[in-house]
């Protein structure tokens, strides 16, 4: 059974999610609740004063054999740094330690043994960051502590979850429907790859030479034999022209990690509520 796990971060006021995937022979959420504890604990460990794990939340994925299940269960703790001291400070609040994945090269996908991934780690420790931005794992204890986690995280079967390309077609016409979505005509049938009537990711690119509202990530349904129609409302007000669109599979293959490695930068990470908060007024997105 393949999991998404979020860990929730909050404080200051601000607030950040980071979500992993994981490998568990168990298929129910709660069993894996023991593991991901261990594994906040030590993550609360590189965390500077001011910041903690707040929530871990637990959500199956699919199975091993990408078949999409459902079920989640979330669990309200708080975990934090025990170092409390002013050395243990976090500024400003937007600066994050990066770590830096490799796939597993026996347990991962072939085809995807060569990616890495790059996340953020969000709040260090000030003694352990200098002005310039670097980071020395000697102070803080931030190297013991990401070793721990580390090797938590791997002993977990943990991983992330990536984007399979199943079809890549070129784009004949564009036209807009009076709600405001739109719909894409390709040059050829793309029916068979794709399922008529089903819903999928994609990517468009190089409209009108990389210069349209439409560039960019969609959701979209198979509406005809060689025609998708946009979920959101696209804002196109000249003709578009050329371009392509990239689909991904809708369940996404699990990659596990081989490694992690803390980088020697810290990145900018800027955060936005605290993990559980009530979000604000949704915004009708309209790229255009």
């Amino acid at each position: 059974m393949i999991y998404r796990i979020t860990f929730g971060f909050s404080g200051k006021g601000v607030g950040w999610a980071e979500t992993h995937a994981c490998q568990s022979d168990f298929d129910n959420p709660v069993a894996l609740l023991t593991t991901m504890d261990d594994i906040a604990t030590k993550r609360a460990l590189m965390l500077g004063r001011e910041f903690g794990i707040v929530g871990v939340r637990i959500a199956r994925y699919c199975t091993d054999a990408g078949v999409r299940q459902r079920g989640v269960y979330l669990s309200k703790k708080n975990y934090a740094n025990p170092q409390q001291t002013q050395a243990y400070a976090a500024e400003p609040s937007d600066v994050a330690l990066l770590v830096k994945a490799s796939a597993d090269q026996v347990n991962a996908p072939p085809q995807f043994r060569a990616n890495t991934a790059t996340s953020f780690l969000g709040a260090p420790c000030d003694v352990a960051v200098t002005n310039a931005g670097d980071v020395d794992p000697g102070k803080a204890g931030l190297g013991a502590a990401f070793a721990q986690w580390q090797s938590a995280m791997i002993a977990a079967r943990m991983g992330w979850l990536v984007s399979e390309t199943i079809h890549d077609a070129p784009i004949s016409t564009v036209s807009q429907n009076d709600s405001g979505t739109v719909n894409i005509q390709f040059q050829n049938n793309i029916v068979g790859p794709l399922v008529q009537g089903a819903w999928y990711k994609g990517r468009v690119r190089a409209v009108n030479s990389g210069n349209s509202p439409l560039n960019g990530e969609i959701v979209c349904q198979v509406t005809a034999a060689n025609t998708i129609t946009t979920r959101e409302v696209i804002g196109i007000a000249l003709a578009q022209q050329g371009g392509w669109c990239r689909f991904y599979k809708q369940v996404m293959p699990f990659v596990r990690y081989g490694s992690l490695a803390l980088d020697d930068t810290v990145g900018n990470h800027k955060r936005g509520r605290p993990f559980g908060s009530k979000p604000g007024r949704a915004r009708r997105r309209i790229r255009g």
